[in-house]
Formats: structure tokens, C-alpha cells, sequence
């Protein structure tokens, strides 16, 4: 990950890394699943916010980090999707 850390969030990403992870979510969503590249991004926040401490570190459990992540999205299989393109970018696990 070459981004840089933000003192507000875990982890903020390059406008590029965004790109990046964004292109692979919609290689291996449903068209329908894909949001605005704005929306993505804020998704994309929100999920670090939520699982960076449980798949970076190891502090905390990981089933409730991905859990939380579930409640946000509101769709399992779509939250799955967001944790593959991530890792697939850059391994997050």
C-alpha cells in the first residue's frame, strides 16, 4: 500500500490507488453491484475504518470487523466483493 496515513482515518489511498482497486471491484462485480467511482471511494474508506485494526495489526476479532462491514454495505456477497478487490490489489489479509 503506498498511500499515506491520515491522522483522521487508518489509511488514506493515492486518487490512482483508488483507481486501481476500483477497476478490479468492477472486473469482478455485476454491473449492477458497481457504484459511482465517488461512492466507491467513500465505501472503500469506510471499509479500512472498519477492518484495518482487526487485518492489519490482528487487534480485534476478525469476524466482527468483516461482520460490521456486512451491516455497513448491507450485502454480504457485495461486502465479500469490496474484501477481494482490496486484497487482490495489495493483500489486506
Amino acid at each position: 500500500m503506498e498511500g499515506r496515513r491520515d491522522l483522521k482515518k487508518k489509511w488514506e489511498f493515492t486518487e490512482k490507488e483508488y483507481m486501481e482497486i476500483y477497476q478490479i471491484f468492477k472486473k469482478i462485480s455485476r454491473p449492477e453491484n458497481v457504484p459511482t467511482f465517488d461512492r466507491f471511494k467513500l465505501n472503500i474508506d469506510k471499509f479500512i475504518e472498519l477492518t484495518y485494526d482487526a487485518y492489519i495489526p490482528n487487534i480485534g476479532s476478525k469476524d466482527e470487523a468483516f461482520i460490521k462491514w456486512v451491516n455497513f454495505i448491507g450485502n454480504r456477497e457485495i461486502a465479500s466483493i469490496y474484501f477481494r478487490a482490496v486484497d487482490s490489489w495489495h493483500a489486506y489479509t
